[in-house]
């Protein structure tokens, strides 16, 4: 594996950058603190659902904040060339090739694969037939990428999860060759519309024009949210990228540098949060056109539902890529069989 930078690697924390991450406000570790033994039973037992969701939040809020912060302070590092910038290389040429790009870890044996997941990979079979489809696992990944040796390092601690380097693989991908990555989770209905495929850069986004905001937030309270202090605001399990879009890039050797330096994940949506500072703070003009990252969710939020043909059509109306999750038990006709037997 060959290291792709132009300053010596071997220096890691040439800024002191290895705590930047670990600062929590008191109510955090305290609401930390009351979710572990032997606080929790108390805590469980006596403090009502509603208030400690609410707690939740605020020391979610507070952390997002905090992660918000440090990752500022590394963008100006960045910026001031005081830390690394990598310049990944390609090992393979696909000229005007148009390619789908999608990562899953233990191997891309479909007898082996998550049913959802083989379901996704069909969908995208079905509607993709001008794209070349690209599908990694940790076996083949050498083949495209040379990615410096501390990320391979970084991928031996445990923190370091297979949706944190998948995060930083995407990236990778699109900077060196450019593309569209689609989460192993992701469904389409129909081809990918040009608007789409055509852009420099896009991100499905939180538009503040969604409807149903206080369904949306209740569903999943940890991803949605409209308040000033929601830092989570982008969806980046479809990501569009020509090569080496500006964004893509700089998002990119940010995370590198992260790998680089930090031994503890801050936030399970770490990079979900250095996206929405950079984009406001540095990028505001590469916002690319939002599209309601609520859409690619509403078949998500129906699939263990009875399926309703007159819902079903309402949905593939407004949006025709969908990001699904695991269901274990589905439901007699629900939408998740529907799909099941006509994708």
């Amino acid at each position: 594996m060959q290291i792709q930078n132009n300053q010596n690697s071997t220096k890691l924390d040439s800024n002191n950058l290895s705590n930047l991450f670990s600062y929590e406000t008191d109510f955090v570790r305290l609401i930390h603190r009351l979710h572990k033994k032997p606080w929790r039973i108390l805590y469980f037992g006596f403090i009502p659902k509603k208030l400690r969701k609410k707690y939740n939040l605020i020391a979610d809020r507070s952390k997002q904040a905090s992660v918000a912060d440090a990752w500022e302070k590394i963008i100006n590092l960045y910026q001031d060339n005081k830390i690394e910038h990598f310049q990944l290389k390609p090992k393979k040429a696909f000229l005007d090739q148009k390619i789908i790009w999608q990562y899953w870890a233990q191997g891309i044996n479909h007898g082996q694969l998550p049913e959802i997941v083989n379901l996704c990979f069909k969908s995208v079979d079905k509607y993709c037939t001008d794209f070349k489809i690209i599908r990694l696992d940790d076996s083949n990944i050498n083949d495209y990428l040379d990615l410096p040796d501390f990320v391979y390092l970084k991928k031996q601690n445990p923190e370091f999860k297979h949706a944190f380097f998948a995060d930083l693989i995407r990236l990778a991908l699109l900077d060196v060759y450019g593309g569209i990555w689609l989460d192993a989770t992701i469904m389409l209905t129909s081809p990918i519309k040009e608007n789409i495929t055509n852009s420099d850069f896009f991100m499905f986004q939180r538009s503040s024009e969604a409807k149903n905001k206080r369904y949306w937030s209740e569903y999943n309270s940890d991803y949605f949210g409209w308040d000033s202090n929601h830092r989570i605001n982008v969806l980046n399990s479809f990501i569009v990228g020509k090569k080496g879009n500006i964004v893509i890039h700089t998002c990119l050797d940010l995370l590198l540098n992260f790998w680089k330096t930090q031994n503890n994940i801050p936030h399970y949506f770490f990079f979900q949060i250095l996206f929405d500072v950079l984009i406001n703070k540095y990028f505001p003009d590469q916002k690319s056109i939002i599209i309601d990252d609520t859409l690619p969710h509403l078949l998500q939020s129906k699939a263990n539902n009875f399926y309703d043909q007159a819902e079903f059509n309402r949905i593939l109306s407004l949006i025709n890529i969908h990001k699904m999750t695991y269901i274990a038990n589905s439901l007699q006709n629900s939408f998740y069989n529907y799909l099941k037997d006509n994708i």
